[in-house]
């Protein structure tokens, strides 16, 4: 069942010019001047690696410097069947996430015409609904900017849709599937796509036009972005531009169908060609300007690009709505973004008015993408070598054994069924031997890590680091990613590490097996009064149980990972959940009847401590369904 469960977690020019010899770069950038008119043949090294290492249709790439494009192009196929290859000025791309950053466009936009205030309580926009306010602190748009508001995460069964017809309307899809509260807003990063489709409500509401016209009269149209649109459908000639998107199913690139993100579409629905993208990004890096129009005022596009929240200063933050990156010591912003089948970036140094937008149409792109990343700002910046003290800090054993123990991100449903995901095991962070060094041994961390400074350990293999922060007591509470800034990690108490779960689920489980087996066995003994419904009791609650998982696992089974995001939960759940609140119910009837079954003559000695031993399992096996969400219909 855990196999299923973890695939929950996944869950975005032709020709090339040189620089001209005028131009000016700080002396990082300077000694890689040269190389722009070598880079195309770089790249298609690049992409022919990726091309060969994994299923992949196609991709399409701009790269920019000092507002004008250095390459736009596509390689492989927009459509596999009818071999047409990408061409990256028509062929349009999802590029998931990437579509925030229109979002907090607009929203500054609208902030410079004083239309909208970043520290304002965030509802004073919206009169659909309220906003979640469990701990008294009103949402701001600084909150939403920077993914702050203290809210969970969820996708499943939603987020997406197959049709039309599943488009309910922003407002509508906002108050239907609000997320819960659940820590103070301004704390911690956790990545909220509810959240930025609440600032494109704010800016539909303010403006007084829906959210996809706002940003065609006031970002597509001025920078003449004519392959692009938030609108689903596509409208017009669009649709026949629209690349196909491909999923990985046996063995080969299969069509997956458009994506319908327009319920929470100012989050995720933009569709784009890269010359479109490419406009956009010289805007950015031009101080608002892009030929004769302007989106932002310069002092705008400055306070955009600025940081507006970090955890701490030694690991990036977040802009207002960018998010930023460091690489070989250049501080980069832009945001990554997938949908199930289209995995894309956009990333710009401003210091140099560079910046780069790449986007793969088939699910495999989500491993291609990275490498093509890195090993473009590998070639235009210099590699900083990695420092690591041949001794570590003075008390560094000390801090390993305090900070060792397991980890969970903050991006996560913590209220409804698919928080399961997490039963799936949680980040350890593990001591080595090896003296100062720690371990992550799953997940997309797993290397070892080095300690440089107390609480500072850095990846021995490539540029992460990990920044441990502790509370009054000094006890260990997170862990800041310094390649995650929109979201952190939470250290777990044993009681609620998914290892302890694991291991109540699967006694309980056994005892359950044995109880029933062993009511079998018994069924024509003669039994009366208190202990024979004590004996009832005990044996419906252990084939409750059992039934549950067994429910739940043939559920799961049938499972396309690929449409959880579309078809949650799966058929036979509501079964599932009903059998454990049955098994949970019986449990507590069997604990109400303990006094009179241990006074019955019928039961004596050993079968007293196993009826007992068998409630406190069944009530702890309760408890951490309680704590999944799995008591309940909680989707």
């Amino acid at each position: 069942m855990l196999k299923y469960l973890s695939g929950l977690t996944f869950l975005l020019l032709v020709l090339s010019w040189p620089v001209s010899a005028e131009s000016s770069e700080p002396a990082s950038f300077a000694p890689h001047r040269d190389r722009f008119q070598h880079f195309e043949a770089y790249l298609d090294g690049l992409m022919a690696a990726q091309f060969a290492n994994h299923k992949l249709a196609g991709a399409t790439f701009s790269l920019i410097h000092n507002n004008r494009p250095v390459l736009t192009k596509g390689y492989g196929m927009a459509d596999l069947k009818t071999g047409t290859a990408v061409d990256p000025d028509r062929h349009l791309f999802r590029p998931g996430s990437v579509s925030k950053l229109f979002t907090w466009t607009a929203v500054m936009q609208l902030v410079e015409q004083g239309k909208l205030d970043l520290s304002a309580d965030a509802g004073t926009y919206v009169s659909q609904f309220k906003l979640p306010n469990r701990y008294g602190i009103p949402l701001t748009l600084t909150h939403l900017l920077t993914h702050t508001p203290g809210l969970e995460d969820g996708a499943a069964g939603y987020l997406m849709g197959d049709e039309p017809s599943d488009n309910i309307g922003l407002a509508q899809a906002l108050e239907k599937w609000m997320p819960s509260q659940v820590r103070e807003p301004g704390t911690l990063t956790a990545y909220s796509n509810w959240g930025t489709a609440l600032a494109g409500l704010i800016v539909a509401n303010v403006s007084g036009v829906s959210f996809e016209q706002y940003v065609q009269d006031n970002i597509f149209t001025p920078l003449k972005m004519t392959q692009a649109s938030f609108e689903e459908p596509l409208p017009g000639a669009l649709g026949y531009d629209m690349a196909t998107g491909y999923v990985v199913a046996n063995g080969a690139n299969t069509p997956f169908g458009f994506e319908f993100i327009k319920n929470f579409g100012p989050a995720g629905a933009l569709s784009a060609s890269a010359g479109a993208i490419t406009n956009f990004m010289m805007a950015h890096l031009n101080e608002g300007r892009f030929g004769n129009v302007t989106i932002l005022q310069p002092d705008t596009v400055r306070l955009m690009h600025s940081r507006l929240h970090s955890h701490d200063d030694r690991v990036p933050g977040f802009a207002h709505g960018f998010y930023e990156t460091v690489h070989n010591n250049q501080r980069f912003i832009g945001h990554a973004g997938s949908t199930i089948s289209f995995h894309s970036e956009l990333l710009l140094d401003t210091t140099n008015r560079f910046g780069l937008f790449v986007s793969f149409n088939s699910s495999e792109g989500a491993l291609a993408r990275q490498p093509i990343v890195e090993g473009v700002l590998d070639y235009f910046y210099p590699k900083t070598p990695i420092n690591i003290p041949a001794e570590p800090p003075k008390g560094s054993a000390e801090r390993i054994s305090a900070l060792a123990g397991a980890y969970r991100l903050t991006r996560r449903s913590y209220s409804k069924l698919e928080a399961i995901q997490s039963l799936a095991g949680d980040i350890a962070i593990l001591p080595l031997a090896q003296q100062g060094s720690i371990h992550i041994p799953n997940g997309r961390l797993r290397s070892q890590f080095t300690e440089i400074e107390p609480w500072v350990f850095q990846q021995v293999d490539k540029q992460q680091q990990l920044i441990f922060k502790t509370d009054a007591e000094g006890n260990v509470t997170q862990a800041l990613i310094s390649g995650l800034p929109m979201m952190a990690l939470e250290k777990v108490r044993f009681l609620e590490q998914a290892s302890t779960h694991q291991s109540v689920i699967l006694i309980a489980l056994l005892a359950a097996l044995f109880t029933l087996i062993n009511a079998i066995r018994n069924r024509h003994q003669p039994v009366t009064g208190a202990a024979l419904w004590g004996k009832r009791s005990i044996t419906l609650a252990a084939t409750a149980f059992l039934g549950f998982v067994i429910t739940l696992a043939v559920a799961l089974s049938g499972l396309d990972m690929n449409r959880v995001i579309f078809d949650f939960p799966p058929p036979g759940t509501p079964v599932a959940l009903t059998l454990a609140i049955l098994g949970a119910a019986c449990t507590a009837l069997s604990a109400l009847l303990l006094i009179p079954v241990w006074r019955a003559e019928a039961c004596k000695g050993g079968a007293r401590w196993r009826y007992l031993w068998l409630i406190l399992i069944f009530a702890a096996l309760s408890s951490a369904l309680y704590y999944w969400n799995l008591l309940g219909w909680n989707y």
